[in-house]
């Protein structure tokens, strides 16, 4: 090799280790005013994970009002997960679905007929579905 072709492949090598040390460094943490998590929430978080699991609310499309609010216990973190901490719980939130949840209260919630976790209080949701799982993002 001569010594161009030696200096590309270095600074090749290079940027690939420098991606891969940024994909494995850890993932951002929010402040309080990000997302707020129920005392409820927390407690129900406290019974249900185990050995490093965490709380995953995602926004995706769908629903009867355009997007829906998902959520998952999960072990594994994304690259762009910002994670939420309060009282020795996380949940995680990707990059996308934040720009939907800011300002918002994840809660758990027990009825006669059914238990589950639900956002709360979102500053982004203009309208909703009456079972609170969809909701249509308010436009500015």
């Amino acid at each position: 090799m001569n010594g161009i072709v030696q200096r590309r492949v270095g600074l090749c090598i290079s940027s690939l280790l420098q991606r891969r040390l940024l994909s494995t460094a850890a993932p951002n943490t929010a402040d309080a005013k990000t997302v707020q998590l129920s005392n409820t929430c927390i407690s129900r978080l406290k019974e249900i994970c185990k050995s490093n699991s965490f709380l995953r609310v995602a926004v995706e499309g769908g629903g009867c009002s355009g997007f829906q609010y998902k959520f998952s216990i999960e072990k594994q973190l994304g690259d762009d997960d910002i994670i939420v901490s309060r009282d020795g719980v996380q949940v995680a939130i990707d990059s996308a679905s934040i720009e939907y949840l800011t300002g918002a209260t994840i809660d758990f919630h027990t009825e006669l007929i059914r238990s589950g976790f639900r956002v709360i209080n979102n500053p982004k949701a203009d309208q909703g579905c009456s079972c609170g799982a969809s909701f249509t993002v308010k436009l500015d």
